[in-house]
């Protein structure tokens, strides 16, 4: 069980379907990190944003994240566009460079607003432009990421990133060496770093057989499996890799699901220049990590992986069950005449109190109006005005919806109360979900399931103005059911 997931935000160089030519197949192991933490209940997204380093070219990857998200993802995951440069340490800028220092991009922007809510991890799977745009703007927000995990460094600079028989030359340990300055200025801040090198990278292939295993398993695992052949191609007969593929980014994110899988060890990281190993004739820089502290920064390097991490995350790209989805009670919903009287009545008899959101804000809307609210609770284009207060056992951690409907208007009278084996319910029970669309098209294809409303265009909508999507529908016995996404206020916020 699950006592309380951890705030992520995953920041992607994110390729997965292009290329550059024949045999020349962009990676694709970020769609496989996405998709694996999308299915894995430790964690909650908060935000996803778009950098440089597999591509050139931003708008490359800020398309790609964004397909892949409104395919896959949940409703409440948002795409944010990263720098389209690299990164500017001093503030001694030239011309050429005044419109980067002076325009703060959409990622840095998201991921302090996010920062100001509460503390980070920050999955870094691509350059660290935004990552170091995102310190240099805010020092002060440094001690709230709790940690920057990472795909890079290495023990020497005799180590090679070799993975098949007969290829020519070492892959670059790509993150660092795209924007050096951004990685080192990250490094220099103090924030905590845990490296995942390509010596543990190394140790995870994806197969053949796994990729055939994963195109039968739902409409994500077809699509990473289908994209991934040409790369697993270009491995086998360009590389000489008769082993499949190292998914390097999945492996960071295996790292994020279970740090216990990994072994780990104090190092400290510097940059080294020496002769390229991947452009002859040339000089390059280096990220060395080893045990002596001059002129380096801490890091948590990882030296080992746990065999058995692949196939959980192999299989957490699969598609996922009922069992899965569900995370947990999310509220009891109950019609009133007045939200306020209704509070006052609950406070009294049972001991809840007004609740508040995770940024203090009270859950607390009066006259709210909004179209997608009708759409999802199968009103259609009837207006809708509502009241509704949340109120908060201390001791329990349940939470009740206290409504009421200005319009359209219901019945006034209470129905007779039902015997205790009388069938029947409350209004609705609401459960937390981690994808509502997942859960929708899931139990649209269940015998006994009625939707509250039978069109066939109705699904789930985002709600104007709030990060929650929800849809209702009736079991076998009459109990109206809430499907919710977004909100986040149950057992996964360790509440209870």
């Amino acid at each position: 069980m699950i006592d309380k997931q951890l705030r992520l935000w995953i920041d992607t160089d994110i390729t997965i379907g292009l290329r550059d030519g024949f045999l020349q197949y962009k990676d694709v192991d970020d769609g496989y990190a996405l998709g694996c933490l999308m299915h894995s209940p430790e964690v909650e997204i908060l935000g996803i944003s778009s950098t440089r380093g597999n591509t050139d070219n931003i708008e490359e990857s800020t398309q790609t994240a964004q397909h892949f998200v409104s395919s896959f993802g949940a409703n409440s995951y948002k795409v944010y566009k990263g720098a389209t440069s690299n990164f500017v340490a001093s503030d001694n800028t030239s011309d050429n460079n005044t419109e980067k220092e002076n325009k703060q991009s959409d990622a840095v922007t998201a991921l302090i607003e996010n920062l100001e809510q509460g503390n980070l991890t920050i999955l870094a799977i691509g350059a660290l432009t935004n990552i170091a745009d995102l310190i240099k703007t805010r020092p002060d927000l440094v001690s709230k990421i709790d940690s920057i995990v990472s795909v890079a460094g290495r023990q020497s600079t005799d180590e090679h990133f070799i993975s098949g028989t007969f290829q020519l030359k070492p892959f670059r340990d790509l993150n660092f060496e795209f924007d050096t300055d951004a990685f080192n200025y990250v490094l220099k801040s103090g924030v905590s770093v845990v490296l995942v090198p390509f010596e543990v990278c190394k140790k995870m292939w994806v197969d053949f057989d796994d990729l055939a295993r994963l195109r039968k398993q739902g409409p994500m695992g077809n699509f990473l499996a289908r994209h991934a052949l040409g790369w697993w191609t270009e491995w086998e007969i360009v590389f000489g890799s008769h082993k499949g593929f190292n998914p390097f980014d999945l492996v960071a994110a295996a790292y994020v699901v279970n740090p216990q899988w990994f072994t780990t060890k104090p190092l400290f990281a510097r940059t080294e220049i020496a002769p390229s190993d991947t452009e002859k004739g040339t000089q390059k820089p280096y990220l060395i990590c080893t045990d002596s502290p001059a002129n380096a920064y801490p890091v948590s390097y990882c030296v080992d992986i746990d065999e058995k991490a692949k196939c959980d995350v192999l299989t957490r790209l699969a598609k996922q069950t009922i069992a899965q989805q569900v995370l947990g009670l999310s509220h009891v919903n109950i019609i009133v005449e007045d939200v306020d009287v209704a509070a006052d009545y609950y406070q009294r008899v049972l001991g809840f109190e007004r609740a508040f959101d995770e940024t203090g804000e009270a859950m607390s809307y009066r006259g709210i109006s909004m179209k997608s609210f009708a759409l999802d609770a199968g009103l259609e284009e009837q207006p809708v005005t509502i009241d509704v207060q949340f109120v908060r056992h201390p001791q329990a951690g349940i939470y009740l919806e206290l409504m009421r409907y200005h319009q359209p208007t219901g019945k006034t009278q209470l129905p007779i109360q039902p015997k205790t084996y009388d069938l029947g319910g409350p209004r609705h029970i609401a459960l937390e979900v981690a994808n509502c669309n997942d859960v929708f098209h899931f139990l649209k294809e269940q015998d006994g399931v009625t939707m509250i409303n039978t069109a066939s265009d109705y699904k789930p909508v985002e709600l104007d103005g709030f990060p929650i999507t929800f849809f209702y529908w009736i079991d076998l016995y009459g109990v109206q059911w809430e499907m919710e996404e977004g909100r986040r206020m149950g057992k996964m916020l360790g509440i209870v």
